[in-house]
This record gives C-alpha cells, sequence and structure tokens, in this order.
C-alpha cells in the first residue's frame, strides 16, 4: 500500500486551523477578553525570540498574521487606543 499526501489538501486543512485560531483571538481581544496591547506584545516577543532558531522563517508566517489581525481588531468599548 503506498501512502501519498495530497499537499493541496494539507495546505487547507492547516491554513483552517490557522484561521480558526486568527479569529479566536480576534474575538477574545474584541471582547475585551484579553488584553489586546499586551497579548500582541507577548506575540511580538515570543516571535523575536524563537526567530533565531528557526531555520525557514516561512514557519512564523502564521503568527504574524496573527498579530496583524489583533492590531485590526476594532477596540473594545473600554480599551485606551
Amino acid at each position: 500500500m503506498e501512502n501519498k499526501t495530497d499537499l493541496q489538501s494539507l495546505s487547507a486543512a492547516i491554513a483552517g486551523f490557522l484561521a480558526c485560531h486568527v479569529l479566536t483571538c480576534r474575538f477574545l481581544a474584541q471582547e475585551g477578553i484579553i488584553d489586546r496591547a499586551r497579548f500582541i506584545g507577548y506575540l511580538e516577543t515570543a516571535m523575536a525570540e524563537m526567530s533565531p532558531g528557526i531555520e525557514d522563517q516561512r514557519s512564523l508566517f502564521a503568527l504574524h498574521q496573527l498579530i496583524t489581525a489583533l492590531r485590526d481588531t476594532p477596540p473594545h468599548e473600554g480599551e485606551l487606543q
């Protein structure tokens, strides 16, 4: 039996998985459940710390997209800009 990986299907599954995480984090920030500014700072610090040890920087693309999505999230009513 030969197993072949369908790369297009695998890419779609990974993209869907990451999209769910981005939407969940955006919702939590928009509803004021998490402090958006602190969370963005945390993610930026984590990305800067991980970056030197990662050979293929494209692996950080999803994290970069999450940070961008959070920056574009409308602020919660009580959040200072």
